[in-house]
């Protein structure tokens, strides 16, 4: 049994840099298709949320007129410069 342990390790040691190199690589492999995935998820998100502004933006867009009587205060102002002339 302790010679078993013992030639597995010898094995294992001579493959060492076969075993890292492969383990890298899947741990790359892993991060790039998380950052696929969350960059895929985050334009989908993105995307979502300007067509729902742009329908929103779409439906709230009314045009008003707001129509204002300014005939009061031209009269005042017109009258507070007719008596600041003849001061």
């Amino acid at each position: 049994m302790s010679q078993e342990k013992v030639d597995r390790y010898k094995q294992e040691k001579a493959n060492r840099q076969k075993i890292m190199k492969r383990e890298k690589i899947r741990t790359r492999l892993s991060i790039l298709a998380a950052t696929v995935v969350m960059v895929g998820l985050i334009g989908w998100f993105s995307a979502a949320v300007y067509q729902n502004a742009k329908a929103t933006s779409a439906a709230n867009t009314s045009a008003e007129t707001i129509t204002l009587d300014t005939s009061d205060v031209d009269t005042y102002l017109s009258d507070l410069a007719q008596e600041y002339a003849a001061e």
